[in-house]
């Protein structure tokens, strides 16, 4: 009985243990930063190159750590503010589950090994994801206290990931990686722009000024036509990849019509901006990225 009792404290503990370590290295967002990069990997592949998939490994655990460390590092930094709002005042740092020093430790290896994992491509690659960990965690976190530029800057590592992957599959930066990279650049804001206004509550009490503000209150408005300034933006960035000759042009169609789709959701954001608005562009946008980087790889395995 005791040894019984002695085992099911041990899985529960150990259970705890993952489930903070995933908290730690924000498991969803590090997941679908390795997403955009390994799609935009797929669509840089060079004609007729098969799929490496020792390389699609690399790229995701290189991907993945590198993402884990700058996460990291970014509740290390903010772990008081945390406490402050509710959608993060449970993170295993904010209630004290963890120590700072293990999660620096953490941070430390995982830096070291997915920018020795990037660097097994070429040196692009692990440059780039060393700018990608550093902005976002020294530059894009901090000036999150300061004001909205911070979506603006922080838009810059969230975006990398489709140029780390592209300059994967092709050994440099090239137009298609930049392309690629500007997709996710613009995409980012009105993504971001629904979160800042839903969440402008929570984030006031941390005292982060991620959105613009009048007289106290999100200036939605505002918010709103930069959303759909962004989301005009992927009209012609997407038909750019055809353009290079990288895809077929009934995925620049798709493509097209998908970002005129987030243009309709922006506009009625901009129109009614409230909480059912700001959900709906939320979702699509959650879809968008994921959805475009696919079709541009179908369109390219169709040729």
């Amino acid at each position: 009985m005791k040894a019984s009792s002695s085992s099911s404290a041990y899985t529960s503990e150990l259970s705890r243990r993952v489930v903070d370590l995933a908290a730690l290295v924000k498991f969803r967002l590090s997941a679908t930063v390795v997403l955009s990069s390994v799609l935009a990997y797929l669509v840089a592949l060079g004609a007729g190159a098969g799929i490496s998939w020792w390389a699609i490994g690399v790229l995701t655990g290189g991907g993945f750590l590198t993402t884990a460390a700058a996460n990291i590092l970014n509740e290390v930094l903010e772990k008081d503010y945390d406490r402050e709002m509710e959608r993060t005042r449970r993170r295993p740092l904010a209630e004290g589950r963890m120590t700072s020093s293990e999660a620096l430790l953490m941070a430390g290896f995982a830096s070291i090994g997915g920018i020795s994992l990037l660097a097994l491509f070429n040196p692009w690659t692990a440059f780039l994801g060393m700018v990608s960990l550093i902005s976002y965690a020294f530059v894009y976190t901090p000036l999150k206290r300061v004001g909205p530029v911070a979506v603006l800057v922080g838009a810059i590592p969230g975006a990398l990931p489709a140029l780390i992957g592209s300059a994967a599959a092709e050994g440099s930066i090239t137009a298609l990686g930049v392309t690629l990279f500007t997709i996710q650049f613009f995409w980012q804001l009105p993504h971001f722009y629904a979160i800042g206004y839903l969440g402008f509550e929570d984030y006031r009490k941390a005292g982060f000024k991620l959105v613009p503000e009048i007289g106290g209150r999100v200036n939605a408005r505002l918010l709103g036509r930069d959303s759909l300034v962004a989301a005009a933006f992927l009209v012609p960035l997407g038909v750019l990849p055809f353009a290079l000759g990288v895809t077929s042009w009934w995925a620049a169609v798709a493509v097209t019509i998908l970002s005129l789709l987030f243009c309709r959701y922006a506009w009625r954001f901009l129109q009614t901006p409230e909480r059912s608005t700001a959900l709906r562009m939320m979702f699509y946008s959650f879809a968008y990225l994921p959805l475009v980087f696919t079709i541009y790889w179908a369109g390219k395995m169709l040729m």
